[in-house]
């Protein structure tokens, strides 16, 4: 059986480790629907109330992964220690062996490569677990999104048109798969 443990990993740049209330909420200072091109968007708006998916007690919400098949790793810069960005792989499917990721970098990060040195090392790591393939989905409009995918050696899967709330529309949604 699986354990589905939020490993600490590391590169040359970066920690991937578990994360914080006080680090989750730094991450998603931005509401990121609005700034990464998606729908037209390209603006930098803050949240008003700050988002926080760990809460006060971050060893409980880690068990509540664990028992819900998540990894959810947050990036932290190796010389500074600050936070980055945040890297979750859930949505397994046993039969196909794959596992989904989704990735979010704060905006003054971007273009620093490390949602994709990130997301190479977590390759290994998932890949050790077994896992043969990485699913990988973003909005139209998200070219960060698609940049990083291709340069881990992604491959476009399919298109689908889904609802996104944001906008109260439909726009299309891709996915992409990378081979372990």
């Amino acid at each position: 059986m699986r354990k589905y443990e939020t490993k600490r990993l590391e590169t040359k740049r970066l920690i991937l480790d578990k994360g914080t209330s006080s680090v989750c909420k730094k991450i998603y200072e931005y509401d990121l629907t609005k700034c990464t091109g998606i729908d037209g968007r390209n603006e930098f708006v803050k949240f008003e109330k700050e988002i926080d998916f760990i809460g006060e007690n971050s060893k409980e919400y880690y068990k509540e992964c664990e028992k819900n098949k998540i990894f959810d790793w947050y990036v932290f810069l190796k010389n500074t220690n600050e936070p980055v960005a945040n890297i979750i792989a859930d949505r397994e499917n046993e039969e196909e062996m794959s596992i989904e990721i989704s990735y979010n970098t704060h905006p003054k990060y971007w273009g620093n490569g490390y949602a994709p040195e990130a997301l190479k090392e977590i390759s290994k790591y998932l890949k050790s677990l077994g896992y043969k393939k990485m699913i990988a989905h973003f909005y139209e409009g998200n070219e960060k999104s698609k940049r990083v995918c291709e340069k881990l050696g992604f491959k476009f899967r399919k298109t689908e048109l889904r609802y996104y709330k944001p906008g109260n529309k439909y726009i299309n949604d891709y996915e992409y798969i990378l081979l372990l």
